[in-house]
């Protein structure tokens, strides 16, 4: 359903003025970005002086496509013939009003999910299961999670839609993300360092995390992982707002609980729910128990959820798997975590990936973790303990932080250290083998996503 209107443009914009308008205009959603912009979208023009929305330089590569243009220089645009509305305010006040016009008018329920590492797979977890019943609507596939990403994406999300399933970061603040989608459910995956660099401590993450919660209803459920760090800071920000707080985990006291082994299983309220045969890393694993509590609370039959979970497909850069035969006919397996990286997802996938593929000739590929602040040296080169457990074949680091580990590890595996992502690129044939299983995992700024890309060519 197209929810947006000439009316309901001017209440949640309040003082804007609408030009050009037909009677029966309609629109699915309000884009600030190029890439994603699909017909029907109203596009918001960056002037002078903001720093949210499309670029002039790329309306002819849109403007066919755009439904009504947003902007506070309206006489810039009357040009092109399209409806305008003439903001009073900037941009980034713009896109805020929407979603939150947009989220008074939704009568489903709102999964809010946060964490350091985990959230962007738990969020996709979470609309596979619900999607397999119930109309329902996320980010997750646009990665924008900041406060400005998760405003446009509410308003092309489906009003009629029975589930949105939002994925939030600290960009922009977690109260005022909070804020703006409204919780009925929220999830913390996890606390890691990451965000050190902006003088954040572990504690502090913790603290920020759980703002989540801020603009959640009492006796709203919030789902935690029992270990993870300063649970105890989470726990008291969730009795402070009267939440009901579940936890997820390895232990026996567990609300939902994983067993991991030859067959890997859940138990949820006594009852055990097996995936039979099909392995996913405790990683994973964990993800979908948080999801799974979630559609608990709902009401959701579990045996339909694991069914859906069974066929679960890992996203791009966050475990996504595939096969490549390079250039010189070698074949290799990839395991691609180049999305982003911290010491706990960094240490949490390669222990998953030596678990997964223990009798396989596996290389890693791991480059610089961003944002571990003071400590970045000693969160490297504490990467030797888990790769130490899973005897990988051979070792490539790429980056400048990462030759702390290199120090490390040298003298033990055949490794190699380059410093450039280019370098790495004009010989990473030479690098490996035929049946190699490489995982490939660093910061986004790290670049190794260059790597996989040149693999998918």
């Amino acid at each position: 359903m197209d929810f947006w209107n000439e009316e309901n443009l001017r209440e949640a914009l309040e003082t804007s003025k609408t030009y050009n308008f037909p009677e029966d205009w309609h629109s699915n959603g309000l884009v600030i970005w190029q890439d994603n912009f699909l017909p029907g979208n109203m596009l918001l023009a960056r002037t002078d002086g903001d720093n949210k929305g499309i670029v002039l330089e790329r309306f002819p590569d849109i403007i066919e496509k755009c439904s009504a243009i947003l902007t506070r220089s309206s006489a810039k645009f009357f040009k092109y013939n399209k409806p305008i509305v003439e903001l009073n305010g900037n941009n980034a006040d713009a896109l805020i009003k929407m979603a939150r016009y947009i989220r008074k008018a939704f009568n489903g329920k709102v999964v809010g999910v946060t964490g350091s590492s985990g959230k962007s797979t738990t969020t996709q977890i979470l609309l596979d299961i619900f999607s397999s019943k119930y109309k329902t609507d996320s980010n997750v596939q646009s990665k924008a999670n900041t406060t400005w990403g998760i405003a446009w994406n509410m308003t092309r999300f489906d009003i009629e839609d029975d589930y949105w399933i939002i994925e939030t970061s600290l960009g922009g603040g977690m109260s005022r993300n909070s804020a703006l989608v409204k919780p009925d459910y929220a999830i913390i995956t996890s606390v890691a360092p990451v965000h050190l660099t902006h003088g954040l401590t572990l504690e502090g993450i913790a603290e920020e995390k759980s703002k989540i919660f801020h603009a959640m209803k009492e006796g709203s459920k919030v789902f935690v992982y029992s270990d993870i760090l300063h649970f105890d800071i989470i726990k008291k920000a969730a009795e402070f707002k009267n939440l009901q707080l579940y936890t997820f985990g390895e232990k026996d006291t567990d609300d939902i609980r994983i067993i991991t082994g030859d067959e890997n299983k859940f138990v949820i309220d006594g009852k055990t729910y097996s995936l039979g045969n099909k392995k996913f890393g405790r990683h994973i694993l964990l993800d979908m128990a948080a999801a799974l509590g979630v559609a608990k609370s709902e009401n959701f039959d579990i045996d339909d959820a694991i069914v859906v979970l069974h066929d679960f497909k890992a996203l791009e850069g966050r475990g996504e798997e595939f096969d490549v035969i390079l250039p010189n006919n070698k074949t290799i397996h990839v395991t691609d975590e180049a999305y982003n990286a911290n010491p706990l997802s960094m240490s949490v996938a390669i222990t998953a990936f030596g678990e997964k593929y223990k009798d396989k000739n596996k290389v890693l590929i791991l480059g610089d973790m961003a944002e571990c602040g003071e400590d970045s040296e000693r969160y490297h080169k504490e990467l030797s303990v888990p790769i130490g457990k899973i005897s990988p074949k051979k070792i490539i680091l790429c980056g400048k932080e990462i030759k702390h580990l290199y120090e490390v590890v040298k003298d033990k595996y055949e490794t190699k250290l380059y410093e450039k992502t280019e370098d790495l690129l004009s010989n990473i044939e030479n690098e490996l083998d035929d049946d190699d299983y490489v995982m490939l995992k660093s910061s986004h700024s790290g670049n190794l996503y260059k790597v996989v890309e040149n693999f998918k060519k």
